[in-house]
Protein backbone atom coordinates (compact mmCIF):
# COMPACT_ATOMS: atom_id res chain seq x y z
CA UNK A 1 0.00 0.00 0.00
CA UNK A 2 0.96 3.46 -0.96
CA UNK A 3 1.72 6.01 1.67
CA UNK A 4 0.46 9.54 1.24
CA UNK A 5 2.25 12.06 3.36
CA UNK A 6 -0.59 14.69 4.66
CA UNK A 7 -1.17 17.93 2.98
CA UNK A 8 -0.46 20.71 4.62
CA UNK A 9 -2.71 23.83 4.82
CA UNK A 10 -2.52 26.39 2.75
CA UNK A 11 -0.93 29.68 4.54
CA UNK A 12 -4.18 31.35 3.55
CA UNK A 13 -6.89 29.35 4.34
CA UNK A 14 -4.77 28.68 8.09
CA UNK A 15 -4.92 32.95 8.56
CA UNK A 16 -8.55 33.19 7.98
CA UNK A 17 -9.27 30.59 10.30
CA UNK A 18 -7.07 32.15 13.00
CA UNK A 19 -8.70 35.64 12.41
CA UNK A 20 -12.04 34.10 12.83
CA UNK A 21 -11.38 32.56 16.24
CA UNK A 22 -10.00 35.76 16.87
CA UNK A 23 -13.55 37.73 16.02
CA UNK A 24 -15.20 35.32 17.64
CA UNK A 25 -13.26 35.74 20.69
CA UNK A 26 -13.48 39.74 20.55
CA UNK A 27 -17.51 39.38 19.69
CA UNK A 28 -17.82 37.34 23.20
CA UNK A 29 -15.82 39.98 24.96
CA UNK A 30 -17.61 42.96 23.85
CA UNK A 31 -20.92 40.86 24.25
CA UNK A 32 -19.45 40.39 27.97
CA UNK A 33 -18.90 43.94 28.22
CA UNK A 34 -22.09 45.29 26.98
CA UNK A 35 -23.71 42.99 29.31
CA UNK A 36 -21.89 43.44 32.21
CA UNK A 37 -22.12 47.18 31.36
CA UNK A 38 -26.14 46.91 31.40
CA UNK A 39 -26.20 45.22 34.23
CA UNK A 40 -23.87 47.76 36.11
CA UNK A 41 -26.27 50.80 34.57
CA UNK A 42 -29.15 48.81 35.77
CA UNK A 43 -28.22 48.25 39.38
CA UNK A 44 -27.32 51.40 39.42
CA UNK A 45 -30.29 53.12 37.85
CA UNK A 46 -32.12 51.28 40.07
CA UNK A 47 -30.31 52.43 43.26
CA UNK A 48 -30.93 55.70 41.91
CA UNK A 49 -34.65 55.13 41.49
CA UNK A 50 -34.99 53.65 45.00
CA UNK A 51 -32.25 56.70 46.40
CA UNK A 52 -34.94 58.95 44.70
CA UNK A 53 -38.17 57.38 45.75
CA UNK A 54 -36.79 58.05 49.62
CA UNK A 55 -35.87 61.45 49.32
CA UNK A 56 -39.03 62.29 47.69
CA UNK A 57 -41.38 60.80 50.54
CA UNK A 58 -39.06 62.71 52.88
CA UNK A 59 -39.34 65.99 50.89
CA UNK A 60 -42.98 66.08 50.93
CA UNK A 61 -43.17 64.71 54.76
CA UNK A 62 -40.73 67.83 55.36
CA UNK A 63 -42.84 70.23 53.73
CA UNK A 64 -46.15 69.00 55.16
CA UNK A 65 -44.80 69.44 58.54
CA UNK A 66 -43.89 72.95 58.33
CA UNK A 67 -47.17 73.39 56.45
CA UNK A 68 -48.50 72.47 59.64
CA UNK A 69 -46.79 73.91 62.23
CA UNK A 70 -47.83 77.02 60.54
CA UNK A 71 -51.44 76.78 59.17
CA UNK A 72 -54.57 77.07 61.42
CA UNK A 73 -56.75 76.63 58.74
CA UNK A 74 -55.06 73.56 57.87
CA UNK A 75 -55.22 72.18 61.26
CA UNK A 76 -58.88 73.71 62.19
CA UNK A 77 -59.96 71.64 58.66
CA UNK A 78 -58.58 68.10 61.09
CA UNK A 79 -60.43 69.16 64.11
CA UNK A 80 -57.50 70.73 66.09
CA UNK A 81 -57.64 73.71 67.77
CA UNK A 82 -54.03 75.74 67.27
CA UNK A 83 -52.58 77.96 70.21
CA UNK A 84 -49.18 77.69 69.45
CA UNK A 85 -48.15 78.65 66.31
CA UNK A 86 -45.03 76.49 65.38
CA UNK A 87 -45.72 73.78 67.28
CA UNK A 88 -45.30 70.15 65.73
CA UNK A 89 -47.18 66.75 66.64
CA UNK A 90 -45.67 64.15 68.95
CA UNK A 91 -44.21 60.38 66.77
CA UNK A 92 -46.45 57.81 66.62
CA UNK A 93 -45.62 54.67 68.61
CA UNK A 94 -47.40 52.11 66.99
CA UNK A 95 -49.05 52.17 63.42
CA UNK A 96 -51.80 53.91 63.46
CA UNK A 97 -50.39 57.52 62.60
CA UNK A 98 -52.42 59.72 65.00
CA UNK A 99 -50.39 61.41 67.12
CA UNK A 100 -50.34 60.52 71.00
CA UNK A 101 -50.57 64.21 71.66
CA UNK A 102 -47.79 63.39 74.92
CA UNK A 103 -44.10 62.62 74.31
CA UNK A 104 -42.26 63.71 77.69
CA UNK A 105 -39.06 61.76 77.45
CA UNK A 106 -36.75 61.65 74.50
CA UNK A 107 -37.21 58.09 73.61
CA UNK A 108 -41.53 59.33 73.16
CA UNK A 109 -40.30 61.56 70.49
CA UNK A 110 -38.66 59.52 68.07
CA UNK A 111 -41.04 57.47 65.95
CA UNK A 112 -43.20 57.02 63.24
CA UNK A 113 -44.68 59.46 60.98
CA UNK A 114 -48.15 61.26 62.72
CA UNK A 115 -49.26 61.24 59.29
CA UNK A 116 -52.89 61.36 60.27
CA UNK A 117 -52.63 64.16 62.51
CA UNK A 118 -50.82 66.47 59.78
CA UNK A 119 -53.50 65.09 57.09
CA UNK A 120 -51.15 63.70 54.79
CA UNK A 121 -50.37 60.16 52.87
CA UNK A 122 -49.06 57.48 54.26
CA UNK A 123 -45.51 58.48 52.88
CA UNK A 124 -43.38 55.15 52.14
CA UNK A 125 -39.74 54.60 51.79
CA UNK A 126 -38.23 52.48 48.78
CA UNK A 127 -38.55 49.43 50.64
CA UNK A 128 -41.88 49.87 51.66
CA UNK A 129 -41.37 51.26 55.24
CA UNK A 130 -43.38 54.33 57.02
CA UNK A 131 -41.02 57.16 57.35
CA UNK A 132 -39.75 57.81 61.05
CA UNK A 133 -39.49 61.31 62.61
CA UNK A 134 -37.89 62.88 65.58
CA UNK A 135 -38.98 66.08 67.39
CA UNK A 136 -37.07 68.65 69.62
CA UNK A 137 -38.40 69.00 72.88
CA UNK A 138 -38.32 72.71 72.98
CA UNK A 139 -40.81 72.36 69.70
CA UNK A 140 -43.26 70.02 70.45
CA UNK A 141 -47.10 70.69 71.27
CA UNK A 142 -48.17 70.79 74.27
CA UNK A 143 -49.91 73.84 74.74
CA UNK A 144 -49.38 75.41 78.48
CA UNK A 145 -45.92 73.53 79.01
CA UNK A 146 -43.42 74.73 75.82
CA UNK A 147 -43.03 77.78 74.49
CA UNK A 148 -42.18 78.50 71.03
CA UNK A 149 -41.54 81.82 68.80
CA UNK A 150 -38.85 83.06 67.28
CA UNK A 151 -36.19 82.89 69.76
CA UNK A 152 -37.26 79.39 70.64
CA UNK A 153 -33.77 76.94 69.68
CA UNK A 154 -34.22 73.29 68.50
CA UNK A 155 -32.03 70.56 70.74
CA UNK A 156 -31.63 68.12 67.80
CA UNK A 157 -27.82 68.00 65.78
CA UNK A 158 -27.55 66.05 62.85
CA UNK A 159 -23.66 65.21 62.31
CA UNK A 160 -22.14 62.70 60.00
CA UNK A 161 -21.40 59.17 60.16
CA UNK A 162 -17.60 58.27 61.38
CA UNK A 163 -15.20 58.72 60.43
CA UNK A 164 -16.47 61.91 59.50
CA UNK A 165 -17.05 64.32 62.69
CA UNK A 166 -18.33 67.73 61.01
CA UNK A 167 -21.95 68.80 61.82
CA UNK A 168 -24.42 68.82 58.71
CA UNK A 169 -27.13 70.59 60.79
CA UNK A 170 -27.88 72.28 64.44
CA UNK A 171 -30.72 74.19 66.05
CA UNK A 172 -32.84 71.47 64.42
CA UNK A 173 -36.52 71.07 65.42
CA UNK A 174 -37.48 67.82 63.74
CA UNK A 175 -35.86 64.84 61.36
CA UNK A 176 -37.58 62.64 58.98
CA UNK A 177 -35.82 59.50 58.58
CA UNK A 178 -36.72 56.67 55.49
CA UNK A 179 -34.90 53.46 57.55
CA UNK A 180 -34.71 51.28 54.15
CA UNK A 181 -34.44 48.07 54.31
CA UNK A 182 -33.57 45.98 57.57
CA UNK A 183 -30.07 45.50 57.98
CA UNK A 184 -27.63 43.28 59.97
CA UNK A 185 -29.48 42.11 63.02
CA UNK A 186 -32.68 44.54 62.91
CA UNK A 187 -35.78 42.73 64.03
CA UNK A 188 -38.64 44.25 62.47
CA UNK A 189 -41.68 41.50 63.13
CA UNK A 190 -44.86 42.44 61.35
CA UNK A 191 -47.18 42.29 64.72
CA UNK A 192 -47.51 46.05 66.24
CA UNK A 193 -47.89 44.21 69.34
CA UNK A 194 -44.31 43.31 69.80
CA UNK A 195 -41.82 45.41 70.86
CA UNK A 196 -39.49 45.30 68.43
CA UNK A 197 -42.10 46.17 65.62
CA UNK A 198 -41.75 49.50 67.39
CA UNK A 199 -38.10 49.69 68.55
CA UNK A 200 -35.91 52.99 66.51
CA UNK A 201 -32.88 50.42 66.98
CA UNK A 202 -34.45 48.01 64.65
CA UNK A 203 -35.11 50.89 61.52
CA UNK A 204 -32.31 53.33 62.46
CA UNK A 205 -28.69 52.65 62.86
CA UNK A 206 -27.35 55.47 64.67
CA UNK A 207 -28.68 57.88 67.13
CA UNK A 208 -26.77 59.12 70.38
CA UNK A 209 -28.80 61.31 73.32
CA UNK A 210 -27.39 64.70 74.08
CA UNK A 211 -29.37 65.62 77.06
CA UNK A 212 -32.75 65.65 77.19
CA UNK A 213 -32.61 65.45 72.93
CA UNK A 214 -30.87 63.38 70.39
CA UNK A 215 -28.23 63.90 67.95
CA UNK A 216 -28.92 61.74 64.47
CA UNK A 217 -26.40 60.79 61.86
CA UNK A 218 -26.27 60.63 58.53
CA UNK A 219 -24.00 59.46 55.51
CA UNK A 220 -23.64 60.50 51.63
CA UNK A 221 -24.15 57.21 50.77
CA UNK A 222 -25.85 53.97 51.87
CA UNK A 223 -24.28 50.76 52.79
CA UNK A 224 -24.64 47.34 54.48
CA UNK A 225 -24.12 48.87 57.85
CA UNK A 226 -25.87 51.80 57.55
CA UNK A 227 -28.71 52.84 55.06
CA UNK A 228 -30.66 55.08 57.11
CA UNK A 229 -31.77 58.26 54.69
CA UNK A 230 -32.90 61.95 56.54
CA UNK A 231 -33.85 65.38 56.51
CA UNK A 232 -33.51 67.92 59.27
CA UNK A 233 -35.59 70.51 59.30
CA UNK A 234 -34.23 73.76 61.19
CA UNK A 235 -35.51 76.27 63.34
CA UNK A 236 -34.90 79.01 60.54
CA UNK A 237 -36.49 76.72 57.74
CA UNK A 238 -39.72 76.42 60.68
CA UNK A 239 -39.56 80.48 61.29
CA UNK A 240 -39.24 81.77 57.57
CA UNK A 241 -43.16 80.12 57.35
CA UNK A 242 -44.40 80.76 60.63
CA UNK A 243 -43.33 83.98 61.47
CA UNK A 244 -45.12 85.41 58.28
CA UNK A 245 -48.32 83.34 59.76
CA UNK A 246 -47.93 84.81 62.85
CA UNK A 247 -47.76 88.67 62.28
CA UNK A 248 -51.70 87.69 60.27
CA UNK A 249 -52.51 86.65 63.75
CA UNK A 250 -51.50 89.40 65.21
CA UNK A 251 -53.56 91.51 62.68
CA UNK A 252 -56.52 89.57 63.36
CA UNK A 253 -56.22 88.62 67.04
CA UNK A 254 -54.31 91.79 68.40
CA UNK A 255 -55.05 94.04 66.37
CA UNK A 256 -58.42 94.79 67.15
CA UNK A 257 -58.27 94.74 71.09
CA UNK A 258 -55.71 97.37 70.60
CA UNK A 259 -58.19 99.22 68.58
CA UNK A 260 -60.82 98.27 70.62
CA UNK A 261 -58.99 99.64 73.84
CA UNK A 262 -57.76 102.57 72.33
CA UNK A 263 -61.29 103.40 71.56
CA UNK A 264 -62.43 102.83 75.35
CA UNK A 265 -59.26 105.45 76.17
CA UNK A 266 -60.48 108.11 73.76
CA UNK A 267 -58.48 107.14 71.14
CA UNK A 268 -55.34 106.99 72.87
CA UNK A 269 -52.95 104.65 73.36
CA UNK A 270 -50.91 103.57 76.08
CA UNK A 271 -47.20 104.94 76.53
CA UNK A 272 -44.58 102.32 75.32
CA UNK A 273 -42.47 100.28 77.64
CA UNK A 274 -39.05 100.74 77.29
CA UNK A 275 -36.68 97.95 75.65
CA UNK A 276 -34.22 97.83 78.79
CA UNK A 277 -35.95 98.39 82.01
CA UNK A 278 -33.50 97.93 84.66
CA UNK A 279 -30.39 97.00 82.62
CA UNK A 280 -32.98 93.65 81.42
CA UNK A 281 -33.98 93.82 77.97
CA UNK A 282 -37.13 91.91 76.74
CA UNK A 283 -36.16 88.83 78.87
CA UNK A 284 -37.67 90.33 81.78
CA UNK A 285 -40.99 89.39 83.51
CA UNK A 286 -43.82 90.47 81.55
CA UNK A 287 -44.97 92.05 84.76
CA UNK A 288 -41.88 94.08 84.22
CA UNK A 289 -43.61 95.57 80.72
CA UNK A 290 -44.75 98.95 81.90
CA UNK A 291 -45.01 101.97 79.76
CA UNK A 292 -43.15 105.10 81.04
CA UNK A 293 -44.70 108.38 80.52
CA UNK A 294 -43.52 110.42 76.98
CA UNK A 295 -42.28 106.71 75.40
CA UNK A 296 -43.32 107.19 72.08
CA UNK A 297 -42.09 103.69 71.24
CA UNK A 298 -40.60 100.17 72.31
CA UNK A 299 -42.18 96.80 73.40
CA UNK A 300 -46.09 96.58 74.74
CA UNK A 301 -46.98 98.04 78.64
CA UNK A 302 -48.39 94.22 78.94
CA UNK A 303 -47.75 94.04 82.56
CA UNK A 304 -50.65 92.14 84.36
CA UNK A 305 -48.68 93.04 87.72
CA UNK A 306 -52.07 93.27 90.42
CA UNK A 307 -51.50 96.44 92.33
CA UNK A 308 -49.84 98.46 89.47
CA UNK A 309 -53.25 100.13 88.22
CA UNK A 310 -54.73 101.32 91.65
CA UNK A 311 -57.23 104.30 92.18
CA UNK A 312 -54.93 107.17 93.45
CA UNK A 313 -55.16 108.54 96.71
CA UNK A 314 -54.31 111.52 97.15
CA UNK A 315 -56.78 112.72 95.93
CA UNK A 316 -59.90 110.93 96.71
CA UNK A 317 -62.89 111.03 94.30
CA UNK A 318 -65.00 113.94 93.91
CA UNK A 319 -68.34 114.60 93.18
CA UNK A 320 -70.06 117.90 91.60
CA UNK A 321 -73.27 118.87 90.92
CA UNK A 322 -74.66 119.32 87.29
CA UNK A 323 -76.90 122.55 87.12
CA UNK A 324 -80.11 122.37 85.53
CA UNK A 325 -79.76 118.61 84.72
CA UNK A 326 -81.49 117.68 87.82
CA UNK A 327 -85.41 118.02 89.19
CA UNK A 328 -86.57 120.00 92.27
CA UNK A 329 -83.81 119.94 94.97
CA UNK A 330 -80.35 119.65 93.53
CA UNK A 331 -78.16 119.98 96.94
CA UNK A 332 -76.47 117.03 97.87
CA UNK A 333 -73.82 116.08 100.11
CA UNK A 334 -71.09 113.40 99.81
CA UNK A 335 -68.42 111.62 101.53
CA UNK A 336 -66.12 109.08 99.42
CA UNK A 337 -63.44 107.16 100.19
CA UNK A 338 -60.70 103.88 99.15
CA UNK A 339 -61.48 100.71 100.04
CA UNK A 340 -59.53 97.37 99.87
CA UNK A 341 -56.17 98.98 99.28
CA UNK A 342 -57.04 101.64 97.11
CA UNK A 343 -59.26 98.69 94.71
CA UNK A 344 -62.37 100.15 95.22
CA UNK A 345 -63.82 103.89 95.20
CA UNK A 346 -66.93 104.13 97.71
CA UNK A 347 -68.96 107.75 97.72
CA UNK A 348 -72.12 107.98 99.97
CA UNK A 349 -74.37 110.82 98.63
CA UNK A 350 -77.36 111.89 100.95
CA UNK A 351 -79.87 114.50 99.70
CA UNK A 352 -83.95 115.59 100.61
CA UNK A 353 -86.21 112.37 99.78
CA UNK A 354 -88.77 114.10 98.32
CA UNK A 355 -90.35 112.64 95.53
CA UNK A 356 -89.33 115.06 93.10
CA UNK A 357 -85.22 115.50 94.60
CA UNK A 358 -83.24 113.81 91.86
CA UNK A 359 -79.61 115.23 91.72
CA UNK A 360 -77.57 114.77 88.88
CA UNK A 361 -73.92 114.10 89.46
CA UNK A 362 -70.30 113.91 88.46
CA UNK A 363 -68.03 111.31 89.73
CA UNK A 364 -64.84 111.97 88.99
CA UNK A 365 -61.71 109.89 90.01
CA UNK A 366 -58.00 109.01 89.24
CA UNK A 367 -56.65 106.00 88.25
CA UNK A 368 -52.77 105.55 88.86
CA UNK A 369 -51.06 104.22 85.96
CA UNK A 370 -53.46 103.48 83.25
CA UNK A 371 -51.82 105.38 81.06
CA UNK A 372 -48.77 102.63 81.28
CA UNK A 373 -50.34 99.98 80.79
CA UNK A 374 -53.44 97.98 79.04
CA UNK A 375 -56.06 98.14 81.42
CA UNK A 376 -59.55 98.15 80.59
CA UNK A 377 -61.94 101.55 80.58
CA UNK A 378 -64.47 101.47 83.22
CA UNK A 379 -67.58 100.72 82.50
CA UNK A 380 -71.07 101.70 83.43
CA UNK A 381 -71.94 98.34 84.42
CA UNK A 382 -68.87 97.86 86.51
CA UNK A 383 -70.28 100.32 89.24
CA UNK A 384 -72.25 98.97 92.29
CA UNK A 385 -75.63 101.44 93.27
CA UNK A 386 -77.62 100.83 96.40
CA UNK A 387 -80.45 102.86 98.59
CA UNK A 388 -80.17 103.71 102.00
CA UNK A 389 -81.81 99.91 102.73
CA UNK A 390 -78.44 98.42 100.64
CA UNK A 391 -81.48 97.71 97.96
CA UNK A 392 -79.36 98.07 93.79
CA UNK A 393 -80.78 100.62 91.56
CA UNK A 394 -79.32 102.65 88.77
CA UNK A 395 -79.64 106.06 87.44
CA UNK A 396 -82.56 107.80 86.60
CA UNK A 397 -83.43 106.64 82.97
CA UNK A 398 -87.02 108.59 82.39
CA UNK A 399 -87.29 111.40 84.87
CA UNK A 400 -87.76 114.32 82.79
CA UNK A 401 -85.77 116.18 81.27
CA UNK A 402 -83.61 113.10 80.31
CA UNK A 403 -80.40 112.81 81.73
CA UNK A 404 -78.40 109.56 79.92
CA UNK A 405 -75.92 108.53 82.32
CA UNK A 406 -72.42 108.67 80.87
CA UNK A 407 -69.04 107.33 81.61
CA UNK A 408 -65.77 108.62 80.10
CA UNK A 409 -62.10 107.18 80.58
CA UNK A 410 -59.40 109.46 79.52
CA UNK A 411 -55.43 108.87 79.72
CA UNK A 412 -53.10 111.72 81.47
CA UNK A 413 -49.84 112.80 80.43
CA UNK A 414 -48.49 111.71 83.64
CA UNK A 415 -49.35 108.44 82.79
CA UNK A 416 -52.67 108.00 85.51
CA UNK A 417 -56.23 107.94 83.74
CA UNK A 418 -59.21 109.84 84.69
CA UNK A 419 -62.89 108.10 84.77
CA UNK A 420 -65.71 110.70 85.05
CA UNK A 421 -69.30 109.05 85.85
CA UNK A 422 -72.17 111.67 85.22
CA UNK A 423 -75.71 110.45 85.48
CA UNK A 424 -78.90 111.82 87.71
CA UNK A 425 -79.95 109.79 91.23
CA UNK A 426 -83.52 108.58 91.49
CA UNK A 427 -86.16 110.32 93.10
CA UNK A 428 -85.03 110.44 97.01
CA UNK A 429 -88.49 109.06 98.29
CA UNK A 430 -87.45 106.06 96.55
CA UNK A 431 -83.98 106.20 98.37
CA UNK A 432 -85.22 107.31 101.26
CA UNK A 433 -82.45 110.28 100.59
CA UNK A 434 -79.24 108.27 100.12
CA UNK A 435 -77.16 106.73 97.30
CA UNK A 436 -74.00 105.04 97.43
CA UNK A 437 -71.78 104.11 94.65
CA UNK A 438 -69.06 101.69 94.64
CA UNK A 439 -66.41 101.59 91.46
CA UNK A 440 -64.13 98.68 91.76
CA UNK A 441 -60.56 99.07 89.81
CA UNK A 442 -61.30 97.22 86.56
CA UNK A 443 -59.13 94.32 85.29
CA UNK A 444 -56.58 94.23 82.73
CA UNK A 445 -57.53 93.85 79.31
CA UNK A 446 -57.84 90.87 77.64
CA UNK A 447 -54.35 91.25 75.70
CA UNK A 448 -52.25 90.83 78.44
CA UNK A 449 -54.01 87.15 79.88
CA UNK A 450 -52.27 84.21 78.58
CA UNK A 451 -55.52 82.55 79.49
CA UNK A 452 -57.55 84.53 76.81
CA UNK A 453 -59.51 82.36 73.68
CA UNK A 454 -58.38 85.17 71.58
CA UNK A 455 -55.24 86.56 71.97
CA UNK A 456 -53.98 84.35 74.69
CA UNK A 457 -51.41 82.48 72.45
CA UNK A 458 -49.58 86.12 71.56
CA UNK A 459 -49.11 86.02 75.22
CA UNK A 460 -48.45 82.49 76.33
CA UNK A 461 -45.92 81.82 73.62
CA UNK A 462 -43.82 85.22 74.84
CA UNK A 463 -44.30 86.26 71.13
CA UNK A 464 -44.53 90.08 72.95
CA UNK A 465 -40.71 89.79 73.53
CA UNK A 466 -40.20 89.72 69.58
CA UNK A 467 -42.62 92.54 68.87
CA UNK A 468 -41.98 96.58 68.78
CA UNK A 469 -44.99 98.90 69.85
CA UNK A 470 -44.46 102.17 68.35
CA UNK A 471 -47.60 105.16 68.69
CA UNK A 472 -47.79 108.79 67.09
CA UNK A 473 -47.33 111.38 70.16
CA UNK A 474 -50.46 112.49 68.74
CA UNK A 475 -52.40 109.23 69.80
CA UNK A 476 -50.02 108.66 72.91
CA UNK A 477 -51.79 110.02 76.26
CA UNK A 478 -50.85 114.19 76.09
CA UNK A 479 -51.26 113.56 72.57
CA UNK A 480 -54.06 116.08 70.49
CA UNK A 481 -55.95 113.03 68.80
CA UNK A 482 -54.30 114.14 65.43
CA UNK A 483 -51.11 113.77 63.60
CA UNK A 484 -49.23 115.32 60.85
CA UNK A 485 -48.32 113.14 57.55
CA UNK A 486 -46.66 116.09 55.97
CA UNK A 487 -43.06 116.15 55.13
CA UNK A 488 -40.76 118.62 56.88
CA UNK A 489 -42.41 118.40 60.25
CA UNK A 490 -44.50 114.89 60.38
CA UNK A 491 -45.55 113.59 63.31
CA UNK A 492 -47.52 110.23 62.03
CA UNK A 493 -45.64 107.42 61.58
CA UNK A 494 -44.41 106.01 58.11
CA UNK A 495 -44.13 102.97 56.64
CA UNK A 496 -42.42 102.24 53.65
CA UNK A 497 -43.00 99.19 51.44
CA UNK A 498 -46.36 98.24 52.63
CA UNK A 499 -49.03 95.72 50.54
CA UNK A 500 -50.57 97.60 47.88
CA UNK A 501 -53.53 97.41 49.90
CA UNK A 502 -52.31 100.74 51.77
CA UNK A 503 -53.12 103.44 50.39
CA UNK A 504 -51.23 106.23 52.35
CA UNK A 505 -48.22 104.83 54.11
CA UNK A 506 -47.15 107.92 56.14
CA UNK A 507 -50.79 108.63 57.95
CA UNK A 508 -50.17 105.76 60.61
CA UNK A 509 -51.17 106.11 64.23
CA UNK A 510 -49.44 103.08 65.67
CA UNK A 511 -48.28 99.85 64.76
CA UNK A 512 -46.88 96.47 65.79
CA UNK A 513 -43.58 95.17 64.38
CA UNK A 514 -42.42 91.35 64.68
CA UNK A 515 -38.95 91.26 64.63
CA UNK A 516 -39.00 87.84 63.74
CA UNK A 517 -35.87 84.88 64.20
CA UNK A 518 -32.49 86.84 65.09
CA UNK A 519 -30.37 87.68 61.30
CA UNK A 520 -27.21 88.44 63.36
CA UNK A 521 -27.23 84.74 65.37
CA UNK A 522 -27.00 86.56 68.84
CA UNK A 523 -28.28 84.96 71.58
CA UNK A 524 -31.95 85.91 72.67
CA UNK A 525 -33.32 87.25 75.16
CA UNK A 526 -31.20 90.32 73.99
CA UNK A 527 -30.31 93.62 76.02
CA UNK A 528 -29.44 94.96 72.28
CA UNK A 529 -32.14 96.43 70.07
CA UNK A 530 -29.72 95.11 66.49
CA UNK A 531 -30.12 91.77 67.87
CA UNK A 532 -33.75 92.41 66.91
CA UNK A 533 -34.45 95.38 64.42
CA UNK A 534 -33.05 96.39 61.07
CA UNK A 535 -32.73 98.57 58.82
CA UNK A 536 -35.52 101.39 59.04
CA UNK A 537 -36.55 100.35 62.24
CA UNK A 538 -33.31 100.09 63.54
CA UNK A 539 -32.90 103.89 63.46
CA UNK A 540 -36.47 104.39 64.48
CA UNK A 541 -36.11 102.31 67.56
CA UNK A 542 -32.82 104.46 68.12
CA UNK A 543 -34.42 107.38 67.78
CA UNK A 544 -32.45 108.93 64.89
CA UNK A 545 -35.59 108.61 62.79
CA UNK A 546 -38.25 107.79 65.06
CA UNK A 547 -41.50 107.96 63.10
CA UNK A 548 -40.08 106.53 59.91
CA UNK A 549 -40.29 102.28 59.80
CA UNK A 550 -39.94 99.71 57.08
CA UNK A 551 -42.27 96.81 56.49
CA UNK A 552 -40.52 93.49 55.12
CA UNK A 553 -38.75 93.44 51.82
CA UNK A 554 -36.26 91.37 50.32
CA UNK A 555 -34.46 88.69 51.34
CA UNK A 556 -35.06 87.33 54.77
CA UNK A 557 -31.20 87.52 55.40
CA UNK A 558 -31.03 91.56 55.29
CA UNK A 559 -34.32 92.43 57.31
CA UNK A 560 -37.32 90.46 58.34
CA UNK A 561 -39.31 92.89 60.04
CA UNK A 562 -43.30 92.76 59.48
CA UNK A 563 -45.04 95.68 60.59
CA UNK A 564 -48.74 95.44 61.43
CA UNK A 565 -50.36 98.59 61.44
CA UNK A 566 -52.54 99.24 64.40
CA UNK A 567 -54.14 102.72 62.91
CA UNK A 568 -55.46 103.70 60.67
Amino acid sequence: MKYHRPRRAHPAARDRGFALIAFLLLVVLVSSYVIADQLTRTNSELSKFREDRSMNALRQAKAALIAYAASEQWQSSLGQVIKQPGALPCPVNDDSGTSPGVCDGAANRIGRLPWKTIGTDDFRDASGERLWYAVSSTFRKKDGTTVINSDTQGLLSVTALPPDTYAVATNVVAVVFAPGARIQNQDRPASAALPAHNDPSNYLESFLATGSDYTYRTSTLPSDTFNDRLLAITQAELMAVVEPAVAARIERDVKPYLRSHSSGWSSAFPFAAPFLAGGVGPGRAQSYYKGIAGQTNGLPPLTNEANWVVWQSPPVPVITGIPGAGTGDESFTYSCSLQSGNTVVSCRVDYSNGNNDRPAIQLQATLANAGLSFVNPVAQGDKVMTNHDSVAIDWDATGLPLFPPTVTNTMLPNGNGMVVFRGRLLDGESTEGRVTIEIPKPAYHPITNPADPTAGWFVKNEWYRQTYFAVSPGYLPDGSGTCNPLPGTPSCLTVSKLPPKFVQFNDKRAILLLAGRSLNNAGRPSNSLPDYLEGANLSAAQSTSPYRYEHRAGVPTAINDRVVVVAP
